[in-house]
């Protein structure tokens, strides 16, 4: 991989690795935007490949079916998929229990933040290992904001899912991201509306090892 002192260079293509458990969930390839003291900003392009086992239809399911859904391992292979017609950055600061996400249309209109809990990211040789805590906050693009998946994150709290460090991470992380976003502070308040990709970017490729690990 390309990578400087501060971290990856701009514009190196590096992979995302999504875990549930001890099982691969979602692969996606991004482009580093930055990579830093403050951030590890990644930009992920419309219609880029990906691949997922997650169920599209996981929110028309009822709780304790999403909640079965999370408790069974991963049974089919990954699908080949693409990402949907918008563009999405992710703000991850390093070894926090968040990043934030801000989606674009295809015309660059803000369409909402989104605050995902999340364990500290892992860097590979590949990229990053990301380990969601489903627990979510909603930003609408006004900056009111709600929780997202709470009763999933109650209930899998009930079921011994995480550990008491990460259930008291995780509640801490996401009260304090509340917060900020309440208050307007960073990232909210640094103008990443209007930043853009540069555009001799290529849309990422999906490498031919996506499914090996990279440590």
């Amino acid at each position: 991989m390309n990578k400087s002192k501060g971290g990856w260079q701009p514009g190196t293509q590096i992979l995302q690795q999504d875990m549930w458990g001890d099982q691969l969930l979602t692969v996606r390839p991004v482009t580093v935007v930055e990579d830093g003291e403050q951030y590890l900003a990644l930009y992920t392009h419309p219609s880029a490949p990906y691949r997922s086992a997650a169920t599209r239809s996981r929110h028309a399911m009822s709780v304790r079916d999403r909640i079965d859904h999370w408790e069974q391992p991963v049974q089919t292979p990954l699908e080949e998929r693409v990402s949907g017609p918008y563009h999405v950055l992710t703000l991850t600061p390093p070894g926090s229990w968040h990043s934030v996400w801000l989606f674009w249309d295809l015309d660059w209109e803000v369409h909402r933040w989104f605050v995902n809990l999340q364990s500290p990211i892992r860097r590979t040789s590949k990229g990053i290992v990301v380990r969601d805590h489903i627990l979510d906050i909603r930003v609408e693009p006004d900056l009111s904001w709600s929780w997202k998946d709470r009763d999933e994150f109650d209930e899998l709290v009930r079921r011994g899912w995480f550990t008491d460090k990460e259930y008291t991470a995780v509640l801490a992380e996401a009260q304090a991201m509340a917060r900020i976003v309440t208050e307007k502070g960073p990232p909210f308040s640094d103008d990443w509306e209007l930043w853009r990709p540069d555009p001799s970017w290529p849309v990422p490729v999906m490498p031919d090892d996506w499914d090996q690990p990279g440590w």
